[in-house]
């Protein structure tokens, strides 16, 4: 009878040879002189509301961005995709290089921004409800048939498919926290650290960047900041997995902040503003009750990717700290469950689409009011 432990060890041995040997990438010989290969950017150009945007991403890298391509000055921009060297993500036809933010990093066109357009992250069945019949790149056809039910008055939404998901200003939103650089914590000390895999959310404003971990914004949702001379809020609701930010001026000289009112439309985030305790949507970018309805808010773009990804975007990025004043254990989501559940939200929402796994992430562009959906497995390269 052969050796168990011997038999044992040759198993472990060639599973562990499969297992480092089974990357092409790593099947490279390093003194070859052949670099290992980079997945490519996919970019697509797009028409939505009669409007062009570009929609650019990597499902290796956790990254999908979206925005305008008619420049102010009437050039329509066409752009291709390209062997990722990030930060660079996309080129088009003038010679211009662009990050993920939008912004042109060499070329003709160096230092401008592409139009800034409503496109963020999210759980499939929140657009699947706020947009009902949403197009999906590539994908199936929208259901067709529903009816959403009409705005009530002094509404921008009917108010019936508004419900509490928690008390008024309970979820205590974050009021400019401290950030700084990045420094790994010892974690023999029990002190926090973001893990590779660990999601980010970043903003770009006035050339600097700063992130805020997810697993803060968990327990805050809303955090409001300011930059340079831009004063905006960043939000992550856990419950409809929906990324955001956008500017807090809401008139010239008045920049409230936000908090949690506990309403939800759609299981969607409802903020109110500290000044009027006006209700505004986070998915409709707009204030839908209050003294400010209608009121549109100025999207910010903000990118949501993993702490991987954000290493080889930005070197030494700021970062919320998170010492937030608050007793929670950020070590961890408590929303983990949920996240990984097959089911939508317990809350109601209008209508439920079922073309995609409801927890599916994908990112939603909204231009003139018609929504269309991407997923990661589209970007996959």
């Amino acid at each position: 009878m052969p050796n168990v432990y011997a038999v044992r060890l040759s198993v472990s041995l060639v599973f562990l040879l499969a297992f480092f040997s089974c990357s092409k990438e790593e099947a490279l010989p390093r003194d070859a002189g052949v670099p290992a290969p980079r997945p490519a950017i996919r970019v697509v150009n797009d028409v939505i509301g009669g409007e062009p945007v570009v929609v650019a991403g990597n499902e290796r890298f956790a990254l999908l961005a979206a925005f305008g391509r008619q420049m102010p000055d009437g050039a329509l921009l066409e752009f291709r995709e390209l062997t990722a060297s990030l930060p660079v993500i996309m080129e088009d036809g003038e010679g211009n290089s662009w990050d993920i933010f939008g912004y042109a990093l060499s070329g003709p066109r160096q230092g401008q921004q592409l139009p800034v357009i409503s496109a963020y992250l999210g759980y499939w069945f929140a657009w699947g409800a706020m947009y009902p019949g949403v197009e999906i790149f590539e994908g199936e056809n929208p259901q067709e048939g529903f009816e959403p039910a009409m705005a009530s008055p002094g509404w921008t939404v009917p108010s019936e498919e508004v419900f509490a998901g928690s008390g008024f200003d309970l979820i205590k939103a974050l009021d400019f926290p401290r950030s700084g650089p990045y420094r790994e914590k010892d974690s023999w000390e029990e002190e926090y650290f973001l893990h590779d895999t660990s999601l980010v959310l970043g903003v770009k404003i006035e050339g600097r960047y700063r992130l805020y971990p997810r697993v803060v914004l968990d327990f805050h949702e809303i955090v409001n900041d300011t930059m340079g001379s831009l004063h905006f809020a960043a939000a992550y609701h856990p419950l409809s997995g929906i990324s955001t930010a956008w500017n807090r001026e809401v008139l010239p000289g008045l920049a409230p902040t936000f908090g949690v009112s506990g309403l939800l439309y759609n299981s969607n985030l409802i903020a109110f503003d500290r000044v009027t305790e006006s209700l505004w949507s986070q998915m409709r970018q707009e204030c839908i009750n209050g003294a400010f309805l209608g009121t549109p808010k100025e999207v910010i773009p903000v990118l949501e990717t993993t702490w991987a990804t954000w290493k080889l975007l930005v070197k030494n990025p700021e970062i919320m700290s998170f010492d937030t004043g608050y007793p929670y254990d950020y070590s961890g989501s408590p929303f983990i469950n949920y996240a990984g559940s097959e089911s939508s939200t317990p809350y109601p929402i209008q209508f439920e689409d079922t073309r995609l796994p409801p927890k599916e992430r994908v990112l939603g562009v909204v231009v003139e009011g018609k929504a269309k959906v991407y997923r990661f497995g589209a970007f996959r390269r």
